[in-house]
This record gives C-alpha cells, sequence and structure tokens, in this order.
C-alpha cells in the first residue's frame, strides 16, 4: 500500500529530528566552552627596553616572550572577557599587541550561526526532496483514467 499524502514521510521526519537533537548538541556543546585567545606580545614603547632597541635592533633578548595564552569566555556568554579576573601577566618592558578575545569571541560566534544555518538548511533541503522524490513516486504509482476505462 502506498501512502498518497504528500509531505515527509515519517521515517524523515524522525530521522531529520535526530539530526537537529545531535548537530544541536554538538554546536551548543562546543558553543558552551570557553575559548582561548593567544595574544601577541611586544615592547611596551616608553620602556627602556624599547629606547635599547631603537638604539640596537639586535639587542632582543633571546628569552623575549612572542604571545601569551589568555582564556576567554564561550561564546555564548554576552562578553569576551570576564573583566574581573586579571590577565595574566607580562614581564616588565612587555605588552599585549591587541585587547585580548575581541576577535576570537566574535569569530566563534559568526561559526555558531553560520552552523546553525547550514545545519537548517541542510534540513529543509533534505526535506524538500524527499517530499519531492514521494510526490513524483505516488504520481507514478497512480493508474492513469485512460487505461481503467
Amino acid at each position: 500500500m502506498v501512502n498518497s499524502r504528500p509531505g515527509p514521510s515519517r521515517r524523515t521526519l524522525i530521522a531529520a529530528g535526530a539530526l537537529v537533537l545531535w548537530v544541536t548538541a554538538l554546536v551548543f556543546g562546543w558553543a558552551l566552552r570557553p575559548i582561548s585567545d593567544t595574544v601577541p606580545v611586544v615592547v611596551n614603547p616608553t620602556s627602556e627596553l624599547a629606547v635599547e632597541l631603537a638604539e640596537n635592533p639586535s639587542a632582543t633578548p633571546e628569552d623575549a616572550p612572542r604571545a601569551q595564552l589568555v582564556m576567554c569566555n564561550s561564546p555564548v556568554d554576552g562578553s569576551p572577557r570576564d573583566v574581573s579576573e586579571p590577565l595574566p601577566e607580562l614581564r616588565s618592558d612587555y605588552v599585549y599587541d591587541r585587547k585580548p578575545c575581541d576577535g576570537p569571541h566574535t569569530g566563534a560566534r559568526l561559526a555558531g550561526v553560520v552552523n546553525v544555518l547550514a545545519m537548517l538548511a541542510l534540513i529543509g533541503g533534505w526535506i524538500w526532496i524527499s517530499r519531492r522524490t514521494r510526490t513524483e513516486a505516488v504520481e507514478q504509482l497512480t493508474v492513469p483514467e485512460a487505461v481503467t476505462r
């Protein structure tokens, strides 16, 4: 017996629902975890080391820090970083080259939105193709009126 009801089959809806739950768990499981940011570190332009390096660029210390790892909030948090927690301290004469966490937090939020939109588009396309294929199959199985007469 062929179900002539147009629309996605029950199996398709169950599979689509399971896919939505799985991807939602993955996306939001990822989005709830804190992210990290590796922030470049530069010589403080007002320090004595900066004056020394201006005179002799080869005087850069071998153990000079290049970057510092900073822990940020999760992508679903309202702010990129908890300002009540201090940033990791740097050696004197060094400062952060940019504001920590802003770029990675914004990028992670954008990636989350793109993932959700892609998931919705794929599920919508899957249901549309399933419905179209099913309707065409029902039309092919329907006996034309001229043959029955």
